[in-house]
């Protein structure tokens, strides 16, 4: 069995972690469907397809988890060694995800 991914979180440059801020906001029974897909995704790496991920370009991905409280979205990126860095954390409240949230997830994408 293989070894699974590292999942970390971004850090800002005075050390904000705005994907943890955001699951810190979410309600306990929302926290542990998102805690259960992170887990997923630590186990299946790149081998996660749709409809529970899905490629959004440039390199970025979308964890896609459906929730009674909404759809969260995680966008995040694979790094050397088997680990992904999550990016950016929100609610999908429209049928494309916004730019303005996408924009967000790039400019923390390391390059």
């Amino acid at each position: 069995m293989e070894q699974p991914w590292r999942v970390d979180d971004f850090r800002g440059p005075q050390g904000s972690r705005p994907v943890k801020a955001f699951l810190g906001t979410l309600s306990m029974h929302a926290r542990v469907k998102v805690y259960a897909a992170l887990e997923m995704l630590a186990q299946e790496g790149n081998r996660l397809r749709f409809p529970k991920s899905r490629p959004m370009g440039g390199g970025l991905f979308e964890l896609r988890i459906p929730h009674p409280e909404g759809r969260f979205r995680i966008i995040y990126c694979y790094r050397p060694g088997r680990q992904i860095l999550l990016l950016h954390a929100f609610v999908k409240r429209t049928e494309q995800t916004p730019p303005e949230d996408l924009r967000l997830a790039r400019e923390r994408k390391p390059c």
